[in-house]
């Protein structure tokens, strides 16, 4: 009687354990996938908060403007570098002393430019801090002799979404490379 002595792994042993592989690398590269679109999105979030912060403390800086009773409380929209509802002002008021409303459309044209992530009125650029299809809005209530004004400074962009399926036939806001709209909102309290 002989025995027959087993060396090796069979090739049968072997597709097995490379379609287990394999099906594990295939569930990594989806969740990568994933984790870098998440990684997007907080970036995008993180910019707008920084955006929101710079315009608040602006806006705390200049209560000439933002806390006196006059103010207008008509909601103030920023679209690309396009303001509304605030005095004309095309200048600069780097080095130079600007009224109240001046530097307030000042600091709005610096927050629309670094939104857009153009170069502002000074020539600086905001590399990195634009929001895809960016716009803003920001509304206050008129401060009186005892309470401050509150403003409420609301970003809005535009997102593309990453799918685990590329399914033509799925839709919704989950589907590969449709837009879903974000927004960030702050409150500002002025002191008069």
């Amino acid at each position: 009687m002989s025995m027959k002595i087993q060396r090796g792994f069979s090739m049968l042993e072997v597709l097995i354990s490379i379609l287990v592989i394999m099906i594990g690398v295939l569930g990594i590269a989806g969740m990568q996938m994933l984790a870098i679109n998440n990684s997007e999105n907080a970036r995008y979030e993180g910019q707008a908060a920084i955006l929101a912060s710079s315009l608040a403390a602006a806006m705390q800086a200049n209560p000439g403007y933002w806390a006196q009773t006059s103010t207008p409380t008509a909601t103030i929209t920023v679209s690309g570098t396009t303001i509304s509802v605030v005095p004309a002002y095309g200048g600069t008021c780097l080095g130079i002393t600007c009224a109240p409303p001046q530097t307030a459309y000042y600091d709005l044209q610096n927050f629309a430019t670094a939104m857009a992530g153009v170069a502002n009125v000074d020539g600086i650029t905001y590399n990195g801090t634009a929001l895809p299809s960016g716009s803003g809005a920001i509304s206050c209530t008129l401060a009186t002799v005892t309470n401050p004004a509150i403003c409420t400074i609301t970003l809005s962009w535009l997102e593309k979404n990453t799918a685990l399926s590329n399914d033509a036939g799925s839709a919704g806001q989950l589907q590969n490379a449709t837009a879903q709209a974000h927004t960030y909102q702050t409150l500002v309290s002025i002191q008069p």
